[in-house]
């Protein structure tokens, strides 16, 4: 008797209990449901626009400018180990004439790894992805490099954006310190992010939490741009836009997890680089981080490091594309030469 009067007062709270399990997971699997349709719907938008970009048949690197670039003379006594940004389908293939010019007129090897989930099709740079994956393939790729040269070989390790990640952890654990560190336009906290329009630079603040409703967004140029790409020269801009196209979308889980990157190397990496030549660059209309972000990164830095600054008039993020791009490559032509004067004496 006392089990079945036991029954009946528990039979309602029993009800209840099963009807949100099945609400719960009702909700879960909607939820599920929509991320996929978001995932498969873009996926195939951006699949669509790059049905023209050819890829290796196994590594699946883009073969306009999204390959490994090894220009190398064993003779050679200086080398520019350079590393670009965050997803960028074209890493050496943008400044490949720049890069041919140092290395045919002044002897300069170059080396420009591919690394995370850079020059990929949409479905491996929109897979599962660590910032530590990055630093753990760069670190290997410039000791197994370096292992062997002769002491007197010069290295000059240099990034563009989200490469300040990788770049300053061979400043950190490196064997061989460069002789010379430069950040071009360098990955920080004080993220903006209004290359892509009012709309996604909104967004972009709320990645935290909108990453789990909205997976994606389409890139859409801003009003004082000629195309998505942050270059303030028209031009250039077209230029660039038409030879090397961007992905064709922004994701708000890779956007959050550079944003816990930046943080992490500012706290983790960038204070314990000391004893280094460093020099410093970006643009004063830079859509991707605020001003305050920069100079941030080099006040960071200057507490232990020789460092240098250079804030390019009318230039966006890519300032080696851009309208301060003669003055940059001459500010690191500079340095090139310094090293080969050393050398001669």
């Amino acid at each position: 008797m006392k089990i079945k009067e036991l029954f009946k007062k528990l039979k309602i709270p029993i009800k209840y209990f099963i009807f949100l399990i099945i609400i719960y997971f009702s909700l879960y699997g909607f939820h599920k449901f929509l991320l996929k349709l978001q995932y498969n719907n873009m996926a195939k938008y951006a699949n669509e626009i790059e049905s023209k970009n050819e890829y290796t048949s196994i590594t699946k690197f883009n073969k306009n400018g999204g390959k490994p670039l090894f220009l190398i003379k064993p003779k050679n006594n200086i080398t520019l180990f350079f590393m670009e940004g965050f997803r960028t389908q074209n890493p050496a293939g943008m400044y490949r004439n720049w890069f041919n010019f140092l290395h045919e007129e002044f002897n300069i090897n170059i080396v420009v790894p591919i690394y995370g989930i850079q020059s990929s099709p949409f479905y491996l740079r929109n897979r599962e992805w660590f910032f530590e994956e990055d630093l753990r393939e760069i670190i290997q790729i410039y000791e197994a490099y370096t292992a062997n040269l002769p002491e007197n070989h010069k290295i000059i390790v240099a990034s563009q954006s989200f490469g300040a990640l990788p770049n300053s952890f061979i400043c950190l654990e490196a064997k061989k310190k460069p002789d010379l560190v430069v950040f071009l336009s360098p990955l920080n906290s004080f993220m903006e992010y209004r290359a892509s329009g009012p709309i996604v630079h909104w967004l972009s603040k709320q990645t935290s939490w909108l990453r789990h409703i909205f997976l994606f967004t389409k890139p859409a140029i801003p009003p004082n741009r000629k195309s998505v790409w942050d270059i303030v020269n028209d031009e250039k801009n077209l230029y660039y836009a038409k030879n090397f196209p961007i992905n064709p979308e922004d994701s708000s889980e890779l956007g959050y997890r550079s944003q816990k990157a930046a943080l992490f190397m500012e706290k983790n990496i960038l204070p314990f680089i000391k004893n280094l030549n460093i020099f410093i660059a970006w643009g004063d209309q830079d859509l991707y981080f605020s001003q305050k972000g920069f100079e941030n990164f080099v006040k960071i830095l200057s507490n232990q490091n020789n460092v240098e600054y250079l804030k390019l008039e009318n230039s966006g993020h890519m300032v080696l594309l851009d309208n301060g791009e003669k003055i940059l490559k001459e500010r690191i032509l500079s340095y090139i030469l310094r090293f080969k004067s050393e050398q001669k004496k």
